[in-house]
Formats: structure tokens, sequence, C-alpha cells
């Protein structure tokens, strides 16, 4: 096994998402990039996790939250934790966890023997649990994640310059309180990664539809969009959407963060506004879909980040 793949995660090596990427990735000395997962929580001890996480927070108020409130415990519930007297799936408990660690596996230095932190850290945020999420919610910790000041809450000491969403499901055209939120966090050239849902073909939906959010969908190893990801002309790029434990549009998200995240390593000064331009390079065609004779289908294709 060489460097290039000593430190991948086998399975992330077969969806040829970092083999090739590894090798050349990261220079001698790089900027600390900081990626912010909005999620059902993380479990700290995660071995790929392992001095990646920083001083996350738990966003969840009110009643909508096992623990009592929000707090700086970032962990997801316990794993018997109910909401109305139902136990939802384990998967819910664990899955901002399997989204952090895609994002930390994606954005790993290549090994070379010596005790190197990595360039990028992970800003666990917790957004929901059994009991759902609130919008409220949602835009505190959007606000927070980027180093915006929150009513009661401590401010964030390392404001994230992208943010990963692997959640869906809101409004069919983005709110305008959301709109003008995203705005801001583009204004601070924060990248905004969204997964773009698990609805079979449907339109976008929030947060995937607000102007200037990086909409993810996903393709299956045969380079093709997968029947289960949403289909519509906006989404902006494609990316495998399968894990040994899972499918969906939530773990494709995180590759596309983590290869933004390992991006702004070597190139500090790049802007949102910039990614659009520079799909040609890092991405290659997927297999038209006849549902969606509008849509142009890109995929991610990392190992180009070594050109």
């Amino acid at each position: 096994m060489n460097a290039s793949t000593a430190s991948c995660p086998k399975w992330l090596t077969t969806l040829m998402v970092c083999s090739t990427l590894l090798a050349s990735a990261v220079q001698a000395a790089t900027p600390e990039v900081v990626v912010a997962v909005i999620d059902s929580g993380v479990l700290a001890e995660q071995a790929l996790l392992k001095d990646r996480l920083l001083p996350g927070y738990d966003f969840i108020s009110g009643a909508k939250n096992p623990k009592g409130g929000r707090s700086a415990d970032f962990s997801p519930d316990a794993a018997d934790a109910h909401c109305a007297g139902v136990q939802p799936a384990a998967m819910l408990r664990t899955h901002g966890t399997d989204v952090a660690s895609l994002v930390a596996g994606t954005s790993q230095r290549p090994r070379t023997g010596k005790d190197e932190p990595s360039a990028v850290k992970i800003l666990p945020v917790r957004l929901f649990g059994p009991c759902g999420m609130s919008r409220a919610d949602l835009l505190d910790a959007l606000a927070w994640s980027a180093g915006l000041p929150v009513a009661n809450v401590p401010d964030n000491p390392h404001p994230a310059q992208v943010i990963n969403l692997s959640l869906a499901g809101g409004k069919s055209s983005c709110g305008a309180d959301l709109q003008a939120l995203v705005n801001r966090l583009l204004d601070k050239q924060v990248f905004i990664v969204a997964a773009v849902g698990n609805t079979y073909g449907q339109k976008l939906a929030e947060p995937a539809n607000c102007e200037g959010v990086i909409s993810v969908g996903a393709v299956d190893p045969d380079n093709r969009v997968e029947n289960y990801s949403a289909l519509d002309a906006r989404t902006v790029i494609y990316a495998p959407g399968r894990t040994p434990r899972a499918m969906g549009t939530s773990y494709a998200a995180p590759l596309v963060s983590g290869f933004i995240a390992l991006l702004l390593t070597q190139q500090p000064s790049l802007r949102p506004t910039d990614f659009q331009a520079l799909l040609p390079r890092y991405s290659r065609e997927v297999q038209p879909v006849a549902k969606c004779p509008e849509c142009s289908p890109r995929g991610l294709l990392m190992s180009s980040l070594k050109q």
C-alpha cells in the first residue's frame, strides 16, 4: 500500500474518491480550514475524528431536545432516547458521526510517518434528533457556524469556511429568511454545501434550492444518478452516495465539503463564486437522465486536484 492510499478508508478508495487525491493534496505549510457539520450530533470517540474535532454546540432548543435545551454538548442523544413515545431509527443517532467521518476521510493528509495535525478541522453543530428540528434552530446554527453572533449562545471562536448540511425537506422555494442568511454567509466567503434530498426525482427543496448553495446529488458506482436522489437542473454537483452502512444524498454532500476544504488548504483565497467556474476541471459528465432532459449532471472528480 503506498502513501496515497495508506490513510484512505478502504471503501473511499473503492469509490475512487480519494485514492489518487492524497499523494499531492496538501503542501508543507497550509492554513487551517474549518468545516461545520450541522447534523444530529457527533460521537467524539470515532477513530477517524481523532484530533479533528473543535468545540461545537447543540442548537436544539426547548421540548425538541431530550437533553433539555441548548448546550455545548454536541453529542447525539442516548441510544434509548424517545420522542412522544417513539424511538427513532438507530441510523439517526449516528448520522452526524457518519457525515463528519466522511468529511474527515475525504480531507485527510497522506501519512508521512510524522505526527502531523490535519489542516482540516470539523466543527460539530447539533440541529436535529428524535424530535426533529425547527427553522429557528437551523437559522441560528448556520449563523453561529459562520461566526455570526447568536443571542444567549457563546461566540464561536472557530468560524467555518465550509458548512455541510446533509439535510433536506424544507420549502419548495427558498424562504426569504433563509436566503437572506445564506447571502450574509456568502458575503463572508463561506461555502455552503447541501444534500439535495432522497426524494426520488423530485425538485430541490430547502436548503439546497437557495441561491448560492452548492447542491449535491448522488451517483452510483456506474456513474449514474441514483434513483433516490432529487432530480433538478439546479443541482450543482453529484458525488457517490453509498457507504458500507447506508446510502443517500446525505453521504454525497460531505464528500464535496471535504473536497472543498482540501482545496482551500491549497487555495485559501478561493471564494464560493469561484466553484462553478472550477467545475469543468474538477468534475466529469454523469450519464444523462431521461426524466430530466434539461439536466446536465456532473460528478465530482477528486483526482483532478493533483493537476
